[in-house]
């Protein structure tokens, strides 16, 4: 009695393969030759193999033997086939299964993996960054914040007090603005820059500033006039000429943002704002 040296399949015939996996068994050829002088065996109707009546699969080529009982062997052509040709594929489709299913689940990992890169790089490269900095930055890096120092919250208190008790503190009402307008309180940072900008009217950085505020807010409007005004006090402010093409761009008047944007270039094409609104022109 012989059993498979891969699977442990008990072996009742004669198989150059087992019938349960598939794999070569250590079937002695001169038994089989010995076995062929008897006159009561199955023909292979795939490779023409002669195979004993307790087979149930070719012991060559492992297909199924029951359609080939009772054939004789007188008047057959044998078919010479190498180890293993003819296999019945049928015979490890579990195992093929067990493969696709791997391979699914490594195409699932692989493109999950895709996706998250993808939207990291989304995320490093700024595209869903809208974070202002202070002293004039272009309103596309707004957005409110988040995530408030507390170092900062402290410092605001301190220039509010400060501001209140010396109205005519112009430099800490400023910097009280640009505190508030990074920590996302638009609204109130708008409030002391129009008490600055009453003394201080052609200072166009704080003007551009103040404007972001309104375009965080979705003034727009507001905010388009105000960077307009900063540009008559200062005709090169170029940050103040990419924001207004970024405002107008938001506020769908493409027209108008297309000309902002060419003027940013024309100013200094070589500068972060030139390269910028070249970035802008030619993917919008």
């Amino acid at each position: 009695m012989n059993y498979c040296s891969n699977c442990g399949f008990k072996l009742d015939g004669e198989y150059k393969y087992c019938p349960n996996c598939g794999s070569k068994t250590n079937y002695n050829a001169g038994s089989t030759s010995e076995s062929k002088n008897n006159s009561n065996k199955i023909i292979c109707k795939n490779c023409g193999e002669e195979n004993s009546t307790q087979n149930s699969v070719c012991f060559s080529c492992g297909i199924p033997l029951n359609a080939n009982k009772n054939k004789s062997v007188s008047g057959i052509s044998k078919k010479k086939v190498n180890a293993g040709e003819g296999f019945d594929s049928t015979k490890n489709q579990g195992i093929s299964n067990k493969e696709k299913v791997l391979d699914n689940k490594k195409i699932l990992t692989i493109s999950s993996v895709i996706i998250v890169v993808f939207i990291v790089a989304l995320v490093v490269s700024g595209v869903f960054d809208s974070g202002v900095t202070q002293n004039v930055s272009p309103v596309m890096d707004q957005a409110p914040v988040s995530n408030i120092d507390m170092a900062d919250m402290e410092e605001i208190n301190q220039l509010e007090a400060k501001v209140t008790a010396n109205p005519d503190d112009m430099e800490s009402t400023l910097h009280l603005s640009h505190l508030l307008q990074d920590s996302g309180f638009y609204e109130k940072a708008i409030t002391y820059y129009q008490k600055y900008l009453e003394k201080n009217p052609e200072n166009a950085d704080a003007r551009v500033d103040m404007a972001i505020c309104f375009y965080n807010l979705t003034d727009y409007n507001a905010a388009i006039i105000e960077m307009e005004k900063a540009i008559e006090y200062q005709p090169k402010h170029q940050i103040a000429y990419l924001n207004l093409g970024i405002v107008n761009l938001s506020a769908q008047n493409i027209s108008a943002s297309k000309e902002w944007l060419k003027k940013t270039v024309e100013i200094d094409p070589n500068s972060e704002a030139g390269r910028r609104a070249q970035e802008l022109l030619n993917t919008h």
